[in-house]
C-alpha cells in the first residue's frame, strides 16, 4: 500500500478585504489539488469580508473554519494564530488579496513527496495592480533574487536569508510539524521572513522558480508616503533603524541558538550572528568622523559582505550621531 496523502491546510488572514477577496477564494476554489480545510481569522473587519467567506463556506467542498478575534491583532500576529489553528500535514499561507494559479496546491506539494527532510518551499510570483492588470515584473526580480544569489539559493546556500528579503509568505507552504520552531513569531518580525529562516535552520528549503500566485501590489501602497527627511531627522532615522536591527537580530539569533541546526542551519545561524555583530559595530561607532573613519575603513570587507558597501559606509560617515 503507497502511504496516505498528505493533509493540507489553507491558512487565511483578512481584515476589510471585500474588494479582492472573492477573487481569491475563486482562485482556492478551482485548485487541481484542493486543500483539506480551509482555516480564515478574520481580524475583526468591518466590511463584508465575514459574510463573503461564509457564503463561500456553505458551498466548498471542504472544512471551512472561520474565526473572528476577539480583538484586532495585527497581520503578523493574526497569522500565527491561523497557523496555529491549522490541523493539516502541510500549511499554506494566504493572503486576501491575491489570485492562485491552479496549480499553487498541487505543485507546492509535489516538492514534498519522497523527501522527509524537506520543511519549507515557496515560489516567485507574477505581480498585478489593484485592476488585476499584470505589471510585467515577478517577485523575486522586484526583490533582488536574480543572478548569483539566486544561484546560491538554488544550490542551497540558507546564508543569503540572512541579508536578503525575498521570501513571500503567500507563496509559502511547510510541514506543520516546524510550528514548533516558527512559532511564536519573533517581535517586529515580519511572519514569512521568520518563518523562512527559522525553518531553513532546522529541514531543507526549496525554491520553486516558476510563479504560482498572481501577487497584489496596490495602488493604495503608494500613498501616504512619508514627507521628505531634513538633515536631522535623517540622522536620527539612522541610528534608530541600526539599533532596532540590533534588537531584531538578538532575537533571531536567540531563536536560532535553541534548535537542534542541520549543517547548513549551522552556517545560516553563524551568518545572523555575523550581522549581529556588524550591526553592533555600525552603532557604536564614534562620533568623531576621522576615528569613525578610521574604524570603518578597517571593517570595509564587512560592509562589502554584511551591508551595502560603499553606500552604507557613506551613510555611517556622513550621518551625524
Amino acid at each position: 500500500m503507497g502511504s496516505a496523502r498528505a493533509k493540507i491546510s489553507v491558512a487565511m488572514c483578512t481584515y476589510n478585504g471585500e474588494r479582492f477577496l472573492p477573487q481569491q477564494l475563486a482562485s482556492i476554489a478551482t485548485q487541481t489539488r484542493p486543500p483539506d480545510e480551509l482555516v480564515v481569522c478574520d481580524d475583526r473587519s468591518t466590511d463584508q469580508t465575514v459574510a463573503i467567506v461564509r457564503d463561500f463556506a456553505a458551498s466548498a467542498t471542504y472544512s471551512v473554519r472561520i474565526f473572528e478575534n476577539q480583538k484586532n491583532l495585527g497581520f503578523v500576529a493574526n497569522f500565527e494564530r491561523a497557523i496555529q489553528l491549522c490541523t493539516g500535514d502541510l500549511i499554506a499561507l494566504c493572503d486576501q488579496d491575491d489570485t492562485w494559479y491552479p496549480i499553487r496546491l498541487e505543485q507546492s506539494e509535489l516538492e514534498f513527496a519522497g523527501r522527509p527532510g524537506l520543511g519549507l518551499v515557496f515560489s516567485d510570483a507574477d505581480i498585478m495592480d489593484d485592476q488585476d492588470r499584470s505589471t510585467g515584473m515577478r517577485l523575486w526580480q522586484n526583490f533582488g533574487l536574480v543572478g548569483e544569489r539566486k544561484q546560491r539559493l538554488l544550490a542551497g546556500d540558507y546564508t543569503v536569508f540572512a541579508k536578503n528579503r525575498f521570501v513571500t509568505g503567500a507563496t509559502i507552504m511547510f510541514r506543520s510539524r516546524l510550528r514548533e520552531n516558527c512559532l511564536p513569531i519573533g517581535s517586529g518580525w515580519l511572519h514569512d521572513e521568520w518563518i523562512a529562516a527559522n525553518a531553513a535552520a532546522v529541514a531543507d528549503v526549496k525554491p520553486i522558480a516558476s510563479p504560482l500566485i498572481r501577487y497584489r501590489q496596490h495602488l493604495s501602497q503608494q500613498v501616504g508616503l512619508s514627507p521628505p527627511l531634513g538633515f536631522r531627522e535623517k540622522n536620527q532615522r539612522h541610528w534608530l533603524e541600526l539599533s532596532r536591527q540590533i534588537g531584531l537580530l538578538e532575537e533571531m539569533c536567540n531563536r536560532l541558538s535553541k534548535h537542534r541546526l542541520t549543517q547548513r542551519g549551522e552556517a545560516l545561524y553563524a551568518c545572523y550572528q555575523a550581522h549581529l555583530r556588524f550591526a553592533r559595530f555600525r552603532y557604536a561607532l564614534p562620533r568623531g568622523r576621522i576615528a569613525r573613519l578610521n574604524a570603518m575603513l578597517r571593517q570595509y570587507p564587512s560592509y562589502t559582505a554584511l551591508g551595502s558597501g560603499v553606500f552604507s559606509m557613506a551613510s555611517d560617515l556622513v550621518l551625524a550621531k
